[in-house]
């Protein structure tokens, strides 16, 4: 990818410029530079070359960098990992990783993993095109350049958080990335951050603990799910500025939302065409990954159902899949979620369907506490009392935490297959 090109012509013309900051401490794009090329050599010693596959892992995100980096130098293509995964699911995901690209040799630089919702993440492959093209445009929507500090909150191994971090290098700024994700760390890193990548959840708690006499972030861009107006209305009140998008590992963006433009008003992003079939959202662009199951005319879909408004407006709905069936009833759980987020108290939450003799399935809530706190049963029910009766939990349960993907987002999947086999832990609300 063009990232090789760009650490090695800035580490010339400003070796001391800082890179990486940190909890990990400095690392300069001169010292990026060296430590790749000489990772570069090793690997080029040990018999990797081009079209091969260089395995990473987010335990060390300076050490993923240099990986990215060395892979970059020698034409071959990095496949980044998360150091979370169980050796067994590890090993299977990278033998799919390194299948996946030997099909497609040449045009593979990177493969990262889908989000991992499922049990079994999938790699999806990429070329150099399929992200730095939209590097330039990015930055000019956004407004993130060479004199930016970003703040990376979540593990690399999330591709959200990898192309945030390889986009700031790219453009010449320093990132500062987290080893996991903490709304205190975060606020700290606050203090010489200018612009932040997050998913919905993680700006809520940002702006929640924020206070703008301490804060030099003036930007939060975010992915990953809706984005809820009060949650916007809460970051701007902490001094934050907000730029929504909507994408997928597979298909990168989609559409984004303009500057100044309200909340939730996305529009495709510059070189993308959207299509609405039978209300799923198709993409076609220069950004899409390879190896996916396009249709004749190259558009590809993941999936989510949205409406497109003849002003070319896009609203996202959600991933079909997710929808919740219950006495005839069809449920979005986001909107759901999106109800019961606004209760003191509430960290975050899962909404999810379990099967039911009768009705089909059964709405049920999963809560995750703010820390130090119990959400009481009777705030819930207050809150859920706005929603219509079919979309109204009929089961509550309370987790200490609920378990999300690399990027972040709460994996309702896991979620589910915890609640039917007991391993989630949950207690139940009365």
């Amino acid at each position: 990818m063009a990232i090789s090109r760009d650490v090695t012509r800035r580490a010339a013309a400003d070796p001391h410029r800082p890179a990486v900051v940190g909890p990990a401490g400095v690392l300069s794009f001169g010292e990026l530079a060296a430590r790749a090329s000489r990772r570069a050599e090793e690997l080029a010693a040990s018999g990797v070359g081009p079209e091969d596959a260089v395995v990473t892992t987010d335990e060390d995100a300076a050490g993923l960098l240099v990986d990215l980096v060395a892979a970059d130098l020698l034409g071959a293509a990095a496949v980044v990992t998360d150091a979370t995964w169980p050796a067994d699911l590890r090993t299977g995901a990278v033998e799919a990783a390194r299948s996946a690209v030997e099909r497609i040799p040449k045009s593979a630089c990177l493969a990262v993993f889908t989000s991992g919702s499922t049990r079994t993440p999938r790699p999806v492959v990429r070329t150099r095109e399929s992200w730095t093209f939209s590097f330039p445009t990015f930055s000019a929507l956004t407004g993130i350049g060479a004199d930016d500090t970003v703040l990376i909150p979540g593990r690399l191994s999330g591709s959200l958080f990898l192309f945030g971090a390889l986009h700031a290098l790219t453009m010449g700024a320093a990132i500062h990335p987290l080893p996991h994700w903490s709304p205190e760390l975060a606020v700290r890193a606050a203090a010489s951050c200018t612009a932040v990548h997050v998913v919905p959840p993680m700006l809520a708690s940002l702006a929640d603990r924020l206070a703008p006499e301490h804060s030099r972030l003036r930007l939060a861009v975010c992915g990953g799910a809706h984005l809820d107006p009060r949650v916007e209305e809460a970051a701007s009140k902490a001094g934050l500025a907000v730029i929504d998008y909507y994408g997928a590992a597979e298909l990168s963006f989609v559409a984004i939302r303009r500057p100044g433009r309200p909340a939730g008003q996305l529009r495709a992003f510059p070189g993308v065409e959207v299509d609405l079939r039978d209300g799923v959202i198709w993409a076609r662009s220069p950004y899409l990954a390879l190896g996916l199951d396009c249709d004749p005319e190259g558009f590809a879909s993941v999936g989510d159902h949205g409406v497109l408004d003849d002003n070319g407006t896009l609203t996202v709905l959600g991933r079909a899949g997710a929808a919740i069936t219950s006495g005839g009833s069809t449920i979005s759980p986001e909107a759901v979620e999106s109800t019961l987020r606004q209760v003191p108290g509430v960290a975050d939450l899962a909404v999810v369907g379990r099967p039911h003799a009768q009705l089909g399935e059964v709405v049920v809530a999963v809560v995750e506490p703010s820390a130090g706190t119990d959400v009481p049963l009777t705030a819930l029910r207050a809150a859920a009392a706005q929603l219509a009766r079919a979309q109204r939990p009929r089961l509550w349960y309370a987790v200490n935490r609920l378990p999300r993907t690399g990027s972040g987002k709460v994996a309702r999947a896991r979620v589910l297959a915890g609640l039917a086999d007991g391993t989630l832990g949950v207690q139940a609300l009365t």
